[in-house]
Order: structure tokens, then C-alpha cells, then sequence
């Protein structure tokens, strides 16, 4: 990973990476992180995926929700179902990270001084 300056945007560098690590780069963006109304629940009928692959997912997505909070909830939605995810499961992290495509720099910077500040980006 790059060294990032206080003037960089990190969060943006963050998720373009992201987005290319899960090859959803050339995807389209979404309005909202969760669809409205969703039924995830656990299903065994769906299709198995990449259990490791969506538990990672998942952690950096945690990551993420500490200066996004606007995904926490779909972020706190998709984790109840690490044990078992299934391919319902994995849309709808894809989809969270194509919102966060379509959010390039917005959430909450942390700078690193020796009061505690917040700055909205």
C-alpha cells in the first residue's frame, strides 16, 4: 500500500483498490448500499461461495464503516452470516462496494494531531 499524506485522499485510494481487488472497477453504482426492504436470511438452497473471500470482504468493509458510518447498517446486515455466506450473501457486499464507488472521498477523516478533531471530505 501506498504512504499517504494528510492531503490525500485515502479513503478514495482505498476503495479504488478495493474495487479492484473484487474486479467491480467497471461496474455501475448504486444509489443506496442495501436494497430496501432486503431478505437476506440464511438459505442453504442458494449457492455456496468463497468462504474466506467474503469473510475478508466483510473485515475491510468493517473497516470501511468506521469513517463511512452511512454503512454501518448494511455492513452490520451482511457480517451475520459469515459462518455460512452464500451467493445472496456475496451480492449484496458487491453492492455495498459499488455504493461506495459511487461515494468517491465522502465519510469522515481522522487527522492525527493532538486534539481530537473530525473533518467531513
Amino acid at each position: 500500500m501506498k504512504k499517504l499524506d494528510e492531503n490525500w485522499d485515502q479513503k478514495g485510494i482505498l476503495t479504488i483498490d478495493l474495487l479492484s481487488e473484487t474486479e467491480l472497477l467497471g461496474s455501475k453504482p448504486v444509489d443506496t448500499p442495501i436494497e430496501q426492504n432486503h431478505k437476506l436470511f440464511q438459505c442453504s438452497n442458494s449457492a455456496n461461495i468463497d468462504k474466506r473471500r467474503y469473510q475478508r470482504l466483510v473485515g475491510k468493509l468493517i473497516y470501511f464503516s468506521h469513517a463511512r458510518p452511512y454503512i454501518t447498517y448494511a455492513v452490520n446486515v451482511v457480517s451475520q452470516f459469515m459462518h455460512d455466506p452464500r451467493k445472496l450473501h456475496m451480492d449484496a457486499v458487491e453492492r455495498i462496494l459499488r455504493y461506495l464507488k459511487s461515494t468517491p472521498g465522502k465519510g469522515i477523516l481522522f487527522l492525527k494531531s493532538w486534539k481530537l478533531k473530525s473533518k467531513m471530505v
